[in-house]
């Protein structure tokens, strides 16, 4: 029996009356035209969670504002105050009209659902807009946590997730390039629930509070580095994610390997391989870790030591953000090895 969704709905009992005798949140409550229908429409979703949202043109005002009145933003860390940066891509021009394409549900019950409206649209795939925990009742649709979301909505997924007292909530999405064959990769944000809202900040060092990196877990990545001495070196990344009762547990592996372009028929030498276990904690709507990214760790010195990162003559659509050099006093690379890192 799997128990996993009762522990879930458990954890999310204080937002409820039937749960808690304190005064349950209700950000917003659907017209009435939305609650006499049995299946409610797109615009209906649009209209709930969009402050302004005209039924007749399909569009919200610009700038985009929740139902609750709190405007639609997303802050990613820069480099220069965070060890990772996020990533920075083009915002789009607005849709002409929202779609069913720009709505996303999940069920978590039969009357609870998570709804993220898709508002804006990024040039490397991300989505930008509203996403709202929504009970329907005996009166209506009731909006019970609110908040912001960027995440990529191709083969989206949402969930609620339990790490300790917490409720997170985990947006996973498909990020591909746009040349044949189409190579995709699995995408990951994470939002802890407080009083009401979805909080969407920075992972923090839990010893002297720096920025590590965004709340943004890609689950697999792969760079192709330019090396001193014209070798390439092929870096590939891949990540499991599991929120357990102690926080967000994150079980990374880079592999590395050593090609020579000027001898494209020899086989790819193994130069490094490492893995790494990361548990991120939830304390106060706040991810806390300890250590960056297995990929940061091992990026770092690499581009430190002088490797550039290679760009084919035609670049697909960018997956995700660039590592920067940063002289942050890691050791320099020794000769090529095979380890294992170990926090």
């Amino acid at each position: 029996m799997n128990t996993k969704p009762i522990l879930v709905i458990a954890g999310l009992c204080s937002l409820f009356a039937a749960c808690s005798t304190r005064p349950q949140p209700k950000l917003c409550i659907a017209e009435a035209a939305m609650s006499d229908r049995i299946v409610p429409t797109p615009d209906d979703w649009f209209a709930l969670l969009l402050h302004g949202f005209s039924r007749e043109q399909g569009v919200a005002p610009s700038p985009t504002v929740d139902c609750s009145g709190v405007p639609v933003m997303w802050r990613e860390p820069e480099a220069a105050e965070c060890r990772e940066s996020g990533p920075e891509p083009k915002a789009l021009p607005p849709p002409g009209r929202l779609t069913e394409e720009d709505l996303v549900l999940e069920t978590v019950r039969a009357d609870l659902r998570l709804v993220w409206v898709v508002a804006r649209r990024f040039d490397n795939g991300e989505g930008l807009g509203p996403v709202g925990l929504v009970e329907r009742t005996s009166q209506g649709f009731v909006v019970r946590a609110l908040g912001s979301l960027r995440a990529y909505p191709r083969q989206s997924r949402l969930r609620l997730e339990q790490a300790g007292d917490i409720t997170v909530l985990v947006a996973e999405g498909d990020v591909c390039t746009d040349e044949g064959p189409p190579v995709c990769r699995r995408m990951a944000r994470v939002l802890p629930l407080r009083q009401g809202r979805f909080f969407a900040e920075a992972v923090s060092s839990s010893e002297d509070g720096s920025c590590l990196g965004p709340a943004w877990f890609p689950l697999s990545r792969e760079e192709t580095l330019t090396l001193p001495n014209g070798l390439q070196r092929k870096v590939e990344f891949t990540s499991t994610l599991a929120v357990k009762p102690e926080g967000i547990v994150l079980d990374e592996q880079v592999v590395m390997h050593n090609l020579d372009p000027q001898e494209p028929s020899l086989p790819p030498l193994l130069y490094r391989r490492a893995q790494a276990q990361r548990v991120l904690a939830v304390k106060n709507a706040r991810l806390v870790g300890t250590i960056p990214s297995l990929w940061v760790k091992l990026m770092e010195p690499e581009l430190l030591a002088g490797a550039k990162l290679w760009t084919p003559a035609s670049s697909p659509t960018p997956l995700e953000a660039p590592l920067q050099p940063k002289p942050m006093g890691v050791p320099p690379v020794p000769a090529a090895q095979t380890a294992e890192v170990r926090p």
